[in-house]
Parts: structure tokens; sequence; C-alpha cells
């Protein structure tokens, strides 16, 4: 197995225990979860597509085995689903520079704030489709949008914390290996 697959692993591994131990650790607080950092994290890091979204899904099966389940299928699929949508913004708005992709800032803020809004948009719309809570009318859309609000600032914090630490890390990952590489010329 060549080095780069072999790291590309490693950090994989790191990535999903982290997720899953963030996931635990703010538990107590709603759709407060570091997932959406790894995901743009994944999305920029890894050369192979598959491998950027298997990395939040895996985060999340790992992480539901000690947590609340969804209640049906649909709705997990639902929720997996809307989290590669961060996979695919971080690789489709990093530019390539070199043999890696970069973030413009206009491009870290929309990943910081876009997937929080796609999450809302799409859980909740599957909530009120199929959930049975509420009344499939224009009314009951409304109101299932309108009792999701308050669970919606967690999830943007979350996001806009996690994805800024995740896009700070694989900075300073780019910066290191870089410079590392520098010296090893120069030697």
């Amino acid at each position: 197995m060549k080095s780069a697959t072999v790291r590309e692993w490693i950090v994989f591994v790191m990535l999903v225990a982290l997720g899953v131990l963030g996931r635990w650790a703010f538990e107590d607080v709603p759709n407060f979860t570091p997932t959406v950092g790894i995901a743009v994290f994944a999305g920029l890091y890894f050369s192979r597509p598959a491998l950027a979204a298997l990395a939040p899904i895996a985060v999340m099966v790992v992480s539901n085995i000690g947590l609340q389940s969804y209640g049906s299928w649909a709705m997990l699929a639902v929720v997996y689903g809307s989290l590669l949508f961060p996979v695919m913004l971080s690789r489709v708005l990093g530019k390539i520079d070199g043999d890696r992709r970069r973030l413009r800032p206009l491009g870290m803020l929309a990943c910081g704030m876009l997937p929080s809004a796609f999450f809302f948009a799409t859980t909740n719309f599957a909530v009120w489709l199929g959930g049975g809570i509420y009344a499939r009318t224009l009314s009951g859309l409304s109101e299932c949008y309108l009792r999701a609000i308050p669970f919606y600032p967690a999830s943007l914090v979350g996001d806009l914390v996690f994805v800024g630490a995740a896009i700070l890390t694989y900075e300073a990952i780019l910066h290191f290996s870089h410079t590392e590489q520098s010296v090893a010329v120069e030697n």
C-alpha cells in the first residue's frame, strides 16, 4: 500500500474517532456536533470522494451505537444523506492548489453556515412528510419548521465552531507538511 493511502486511512480512523467522541461528549446539547466539521475536513483532505463521503457516515454509524435512534430507517437515511452535503460543498468550493484543495474565505463561511441550513430544511421536511406528527398541509409544514427553530442555533454554532476547527487543522497540516517537504528538499 502506498504511504499516501496508509496516511489517508490513518487520518480517516482519527477523524471517525474524534467525531464519535465529540458526538458522545455533546450528547446533551441537541444538534451541537462535530460531524459537519469532520465532513468538511474529509471533503478537503481525501483524494477519493468515496472515502471523504464515508467519514461522516462512519461517525454517525459508530456513534449511534451509544445514542438514541432516529425512529425510522427513512429518517436515518435523511440525516445521514444530509451529512454528505458538507463533503460535497467543501469539494466543490475547494480550489485545487498544487496537490491539495484550499478554501477561500467565502468558501470557509459557506462551509460553516450552509450545512446547518441544509440539515434544518431537509430533516424537518422529512419529519413533516413521514413523521405522522404534523398535518400534511402547508400549515403543518410551517408548524414543523417553527417548532424546530429552537434547535437551529446549536446546530449553526456547532457547525461554525467545528468547521472552523477543521479548517484550521487542515491548514496547519498543509503548512507543516509543506515546511517538512521544503526542509527535506534543502537537505
